[in-house]
């Protein structure tokens, strides 16, 4: 019998979905630290040299990795920060590919030496995913307060040479929206889609002030519906499409959470802190303690953030349009204090996306 050809994308929503409620997906923030400091940038409150001192040794890192690889997981992400700025990045990245994940790289690629170039050429990763934010020179500096707009524009040739799998995304904010279809025509030279997300939240430390960058809601919808919106592409099942009145109605439930979090995804910090989403740092679970495993960690984070319950009045208790809203508790807590304040500017939005697409 012949053996059927299984597209990635199918290959991943199947083990997905007969996973269950496994943790088989991790991301892990190696460092807080970046070359760049761009001013949307909602972990760059972190992005300071003493936060070093703060970061897991080259042996503990390996260790997390060892019990992530004991409990099942398959998927890997190296995130940030800049993973590769670490000077140890290329001999934990060595030991994750050994150790059998599918790994990809959130990166700058700003730091990207010889020495991982030639590591990457040798064990290629899954993928290695880059946001370039600007068409030029000093676009680029305006956003990142730096100078290496050539340089990030030569390493991503240069990775492209190598046949390494690279993404470009953008993250389009008041700054770069003049700039739209110039950096889509940059991005398309190098022979790669154009990848845009207009969405950005409040800092790590809860600085908002990225929110002040955000688009006016009618910019978002216009741009989502122009230029795609990639997480929507990204995780949304290829079978499916979103059906917008389907998911219009009163919510039946007091629960906070009202998406995915906690199926089989978590995330780490630079300090080891398993935690369930990447905005909702609390409750919280430390992967270093010896002892403590993935399993143990994820089903007890698991059962706690979906154990939340509304305990005001808050508008989005009861709101019929909390299914399609990109408000969540994380995101509240972030910008508001509050896993239960409503975020105006997600109202907004959820408005102008109803009037666009809903008739």
């Amino acid at each position: 019998m012949p053996i059927k050809n299984l597209e990635y994308k199918d290959f991943s929503w199947d083990l997905h979905e007969k996973a269950g409620h496994k943790p088989i997906v991790a991301q892990m923030e190696l460092t807080y630290r970046c070359p760049l400091h761009c001013k949307h940038c909602y972990a760059d409150c972190y992005n300071r040299r003493e936060t070093i001192k703060y970061e897991l040794s080259t042996e503990e890192i390996k260790n997390i990795l060892n019990k992530c690889k004991k409990d099942g997981v398959l998927w890997f992400c190296f995130t940030g920060g800049d993973p590769l700025i670490r000077k140890d990045f290329a001999e934990i990245y060595s030991y994750a590919r050994e150790l059998g994940f599918i790994v990809t790289v959130f990166t700058s690629l700003i730091p990207l030496n010889q020495k991982i170039l030639e590591t990457f050429r040798k064990n290629p990763p899954f993928g290695i995913e880059t946001t370039l934010n600007a068409a030029s020179f000093l676009k680029y500096k305006e956003i990142t307060n730096t100078n290496y707009f050539r340089k990030q524009i030569e390493v991503i040739k240069k990775l492209l040479k190598n046949n390494l799998p690279v993404k470009v995304k953008t993250q389009i904010t008041r700054q770069n929206v003049g700039q739209i279809d110039k950096i889509k025509k940059t991005v398309e030279s190098f022979g790669l889609k154009f990848r845009p997300s207009t969405m950005i939240y409040a800092r790590l430390n809860q600085d908002t002030f990225p929110c002040n960058l955000r688009l006016k809601p009618e910019e978002v919808v216009r741009i989502d519906k122009n230029y795609g919106y990639f997480e929507e592409e990204e995780l949304r099942k290829p079978q499916e499409k979103y059906e917008l009145k389907k998911l219009i109605g009163t919510p039946k439930t007091d629960k906070l959470l009202s998406c995915a979090a906690g199926g089989n995804a978590f995330w780490i910090s630079p300090q080891g802190i398993m935690s369930i989403c990447n905005c909702l740092k609390k409750p919280e679970y430390d992967l270093v303690k010896d002892g403590n495993t993935v399993k143990e960690g994820f089903y007890k984070l698991s059962k706690e953030v979906h154990s939340m319950r509304f305990t005001t009045n808050s508008r989005c208790r009861s709101c019929r349009y909390r299914l399609i809203c990109r408000w969540c508790p994380g995101r509240a807590y972030l910008e508001k204090g509050s896993f239960e304040e409503p975020i105006d500017y997600f109202c907004q939005l959820t408005e102008q996306t109803i009037k666009e697409y809903a008739d």
